[in-house]
This record gives structure tokens, C-alpha cells and sequence, in this order.
């Protein structure tokens, strides 16, 4: 009986690992990685460009072109590109009954599916980030051996958002693209504690304490009256806190829903 059952969580295990795997070849042969890509070019085509006038410093990177750009727009564009798709994706194109028919377990094709956005979504974010600091010069890449953790934390909780969004709703992508262009373009940059419920906020937050030796905290550039600021750690608490809850809701949600 115990090896009867050893073998069942290994043939489990293995299955988990060969359908995260599958997953995130399709996506990545999907239409979203030729969107990411497009809008990759713009990017990095904003950041040679930036490059080319001399003297630049990292904090001016940050505030011309990293915070801006990729943080605000960017950044949140990029993980729903994926990160949306991994239940939706099934149920659109009417695989997901078959899939549930399989053997797995429902939380282990919750994690799957998940661990196949993620890889993807935080694997495509630093290394966007990486390509954008190489092209913008020494500027650049200081500011991305300072500030990758802040686009790390960040990535997690747009997976858990927009994943959770997949499993929730029908029109997960069209929701998940309001939510990047409304919450977190135009609210994300409000004055106000409106903008905490963007995930930019805090994003910026993990920016602004890392970069202090730099003069990017609110004082240096922003007004602390209008940005509110919190803490580094206190940002990273409530991106970690919020992924979980993120992650909770979506593996509830599927394990609990009728496909049909």
C-alpha cells in the first residue's frame, strides 16, 4: 500500500511538472509573446534613445525611463500577456474539460498552470529589464543591479492578480488590460492614497528606499505630501501578503467551479 501510494504522488509529481512544462511552451509559441515582443522593441528603442545624450546618471534613468515606462505601463502589459491566459487560455479554446478528465488533482493543475505564468512572466520582466539597462549604458545597468528585486516582488503579484483573473472571470485578458491601463497607468500615478491600489505604488516604493544613496526617495524628485510613501519592507510585506491571498482566491476558485 505505501509504494502503491509513493508511485501515485511521483506519477502526480511528474505530471505536474510535465503539464507546467507544456504550458509554458505553448504560451510562449502563442500571439502574446509576439505582443510582448512588439512592445519590447518600443521599449528598448526608448532606451537607446535616451542613452544617446552623455552624462546620464542612474537616478535619471529611473525617473526618465524606468519608473515611467517600464513600471508604470510596461511592466503590468507584459505579465498579463501571460499570466492571464493560463486557465482562460484552456477554457477559450475548450481543452479544459479535457484536461480535468486527467488524473491530476485540480490544485495541482492550479499550480501548474501557475508556475508556467510565472516562469515566464518574471523570466520575460528581468530580462526585459536587463536588455533595457544594457542599451541605456552604465546608467542603466547600475540601476538594474539595484532594482531588479523591485521588478521580482512585482512580477509575483501580477502573476497571482492576472491568474486569478483567468480562473474568475470570462474575458480575463479584456478585464486584466483595463485594470493595466486604468489602475495602473492613470491611478497608479494619482496623488492621494488612491494609487495603493496599484501594484505600481509599491513597485516604486521598493525603488525609492533601494535607491536613497541615489536621491530617488520622494524628496529627491516627487512631493512626499502627494506620493504618500511607505517603507521598502513595509511594500514588499503587502506585495508578498497580497500574492498569497491572490493565489488563495484563484486555487479556491478552480478547485471549487463547474466547467462545462
Amino acid at each position: 500500500m505505501e509504494l502503491t501510494h509513493r508511485s501515485r504522488v511521483l506519477m502526480i509529481l511528474r505530471g505536474g511538472f510535465q503539464l507546467a512544462g507544456l504550458s509554458a511552451w505553448r504560451m510562449l509559441r502563442s500571439r502574446q509573446t509576439l505582443v510582448n515582443a512588439l512592445l519590447m522593441a518600443f521599449a528598448l528603442l526608448a532606451a537607446a534613445a535616451w542613452s544617446m545624450r552623455h552624462e546620464r546618471t542612474a537616478a535619471q534613468f529611473v525617473q526618465e525611463v524606468f519608473l515611467p515606462l517600464y513600471v508604470s505601463f510596461f511592466l503590468p502589459i507584459f505579465s498579463l500577456c501571460y499570466a492571464s491566459a493560463g486557465v482562460a487560455g484552456e477554457r477559450q479554446e475548450q481543452t479544459l474539460v479535457y484536461l480535468l478528465a486527467t488524473p491530476l488533482p485540480r490544485p495541482v493543475i492550479y499550480v501548474a498552470k501557475f508556475a508556467a505564468a510565472f516562469l515566464l512572466v518574471s523570466v520575460w520582466n528581468l530580462a526585459g529589464f536587463a536588455a533595457l539597462g544594457r542599451l541605456a549604458g552604465p546608467a542603466g545597468w547600475e540601476s538594474f543591479l539595484r532594482f531588479w528585486p523591485a521588478v521580482a516582488w512585482s512580477s509575483l503579484a501580477y502573476t497571482c492578480l492576472f491568474h486569478a483573473f483567468s480562473v474568475l472571470l470570462q474575458r480575463a485578458t479584456i478585464v486584466s488590460l483595463g485594470y493595466a491601463l486604468i489602475l495602473e497607468t492613470l491611478l497608479g500615478n494619482m496623488p492621494g492614497i488612491v494609487k495603493r491600489v496599484a501594484i505600481s505604488y509599491y513597485a516604486q516604493c521598493l525603488v525609492f528606499d533601494a535607491g536613497q544613496g541615489l536621491g530617488l526617495g520622494p524628496a529627491g524628485g516627487r512631493d512626499p505630501a502627494l506620493f504618500l510613501p511607505i517603507a521598502g519592507d513595509t511594500a514588499r510585506l503587502v506585495l508578498v501578503g497580497a500574492s498569497g491571498t491572490l493565489f488563495a482566491i484563484g486555487w479556491w476558485a478552480f478547485c471549487r467551479s463547474e466547467y462545462a
